[in-house]
């Protein structure tokens, strides 16, 4: 598959990695749709393609809200080759906090909000497009953003278990799908460089990650986007998750 002239929809491109991706695609002729709840980063991201760039407001935790977006964005004529299920929060809390004067285990309202995002997202909005592409018998590729966390990260229970399962999920869809000429790999990025990594971890943690990362520093967007494209194209890869961490293993 090539890149340029790829029609490629990607969830939670308005921001952060996401909004990366989504400059990076269209500077090598994809043509891009995104799937964003900020309706002001929906029109940000239209302004900014001058007609190359398409945005959808949706919520992609929620599954009414995935189903009548994306049969809007087909309608519309957008047929997405590739799906890029980018979005997704950060969140780190211990299971139980013995400081904590109230509640000291893990927040159930916070769990659930990771796992909505970061997990349930990615089944919402994959399933309908793969189904789409099935209908049309056409090829198609599907990369989920996952992260390192999904090995187990101390103090991040909902984060880790949440891309573990997007680990998962890559390999079982891989397995199904294979046959029907649909490819699946998940990235797994390590700690990039983004203001959503600094938000998450104080600086004193992140100079110690550095110390620990084999390559001594943070990772950059560029390198994600150099995997996605390496995904994209490399039409003998599938089930695979692409570590790109730095050689930092958790």
């Amino acid at each position: 598959m090539n890149l340029a002239g790829s029609s490629v929809l990607v969830t939670g491109g308005g921001r952060g990695i996401g909004r990366f991706l989504v400059d990076q695609l269209v500077a090598a002729s994809a043509r891009v749709a995104v799937l964003e709840q900020d309706e002001a980063l929906c029109a940000a991201l239209r302004t900014a393609g001058a007609g190359r760039i398409e945005a959808w407001p949706c919520d992609v935790t929620d599954p009414q809200a995935v189903d009548a977006t994306l049969q809007a964005v087909f309608e519309s004529g957008f047929e997405p080759g590739v799906l890029i299920n980018n979005a997704g929060i950060i969140h780190s809390e211990p299971l139980v906090n013995l400081l904590s004067r109230t509640d000291r285990v893990h927040s159930r309202e916070a769990w659930r909000r990771v796992m909505a995002a970061d997990l349930d997202s990615v089944f919402f909005v994959t399933s309908r497009v793969v189904e789409r592409m099935l209908a049309r018998r056409t090829m198609g590729v599907v990369i989920s953003i996952s992260s390192i966390s999904a090995h187990g990260n101390a103090g991040q229970s909902a984060y880790s278990a949440a891309k573990a399962g997007v680990n998962a999920l890559t390999r079982t869809w891989a397995k199904e799908l294979g046959a029907m000429g649909l490819r699946f790999a998940a990235i797994a990025p390590g700690f990039i460089d983004t203001p959503s990594t600094r938000q998450a971890l104080s600086e004193p943690v992140l100079d110690r990650l550095q110390k620990q990362i084999p390559l001594r520093r943070l990772g950059t967007l560029e390198s994600v986007y150099q995997a996605v494209r390496y995904v994209i194209e490399n039409d003998y890869l599938t089930g695979t998750v692409l570590e790109v961490d730095g050689g930092l293993v958790l």
